[in-house]
């Protein structure tokens, strides 16, 4: 209650007599800093009732009298202001050194929420498996070859096939969406996953096979890269490349990286902003190849 409403209340029950003689500001600090409010608790005394015609006006037993001095509106408002005013300085957050044990604490306190809360690591492509499935990877010269193989393996056995203009024996030659289909249905009887090794030729030779690739509607598309090869020769036919994938139903998923093992710089190959799947003859552990240290 405010101060003006407790002045006023005091003259309605105990009449003109009524003198607020002390007032207190109370807080309830809530749970937590929520909930919190502040009221105004004051001691009223009354003096003599006076008289109206021959009836008193009827009033609650007054509080003895003390020797306090008489407290009016306006030395009660000043006296409530000052305490405010300490209120909010004590409350007042100080400044916190990095040497306190409270900086320590609030440290502490940090590393625990963001603990609790940690941030989701990309997670690392995988080869798509499945009876039917189509997998293509794409390299220059007969880059793809090797990873098709090992993935193969890794799968339990895929139908390892060749396209593009890389031929390799033992190994059907997908032609074209027909072929590619034909493929699908018998990967489908024996339960199998198809992977194909697309040659791409060499690296100026890469936009004109665009469009027998998307031809072949596959479900993934990885791109094999050279950790060996010069970073800005690998940069500029896998972006022409890209690009042109990219606007079909299906653009690259992930990098298949060789030679990694043999430079001292693979993670030339993070530039090209596709997530590592495969090293080196296995699943890749990070999305990224990072520095060698």
């Amino acid at each position: 209650m405010s101060l003006d409403a407790i002045r006023e209340k005091a003259l309605q029950q105990y009449g003109p007599g009524a003198r607020i003689i002390a007032a207190e500001k109370v807080t309830n600090p809530g749970i937590v800093g929520l909930f919190a409010a502040a009221r105004f608790e004051a001691t009223v005394e009354v003096g003599e009732v006076p008289v109206v015609g021959k009836e008193p006006i009827a009033a609650a037993p007054s509080v003895a009298p003390t020797a306090a001095h008489e407290l009016h509106g306006p030395a009660i408002a000043a006296l409530l202001e000052r305490a405010d005013a300490a209120e909010l300085e004590l409350h007042k957050p100080a400044p916190v050194s990095t040497a306190s044990p409270d900086f320590a604490g609030l440290l502490e306190q940090l590393g625990k929420e963001l603990e609790a809360s940690p941030v989701a690591a990309p997670s690392v492509p995988v080869p798509l498996t499945g009876a039917g499935n189509l997998v293509i990877l794409l390299g220059l010269g007969d880059d793809a070859l090797g990873p098709a193989l090992e993935m193969s393996i890794a799968a339990g056995g895929s139908d390892v096939r060749t396209a593009g203009e890389l031929s390799a024996f033992g190994h059907l030659h997908v032609q074209g969406r027909q072929s590619a289909t034909a493929a699908r249905a018998q990967a489908v009887l024996t339960g199998q996953g198809v992977v194909v090794a697309y040659g791409l030729g060499a690296a100026r030779d890469v936009p004109a096979h665009a469009a027998h690739i998307a031809g072949l509607s596959a479900d993934q598309l990885w791109v094999v890269v050279d950790a060996r090869r010069k970073a800005e020769d690998t940069v500029a036919w896998v972006q022409a490349l890209q690009s042109l994938l990219d606007h079909g139903v299906v653009g690259v998923t992930a990098l298949a990286v060789i030679g990694a093992s043999e430079t001292a710089s693979p993670e030339t190959v993070d530039v090209l902003g596709i997530p590592v799947g495969w090293v080196d003859g296995k699943p890749a552990s990070t999305p990224v190849l990072g520095k060698v240290h």
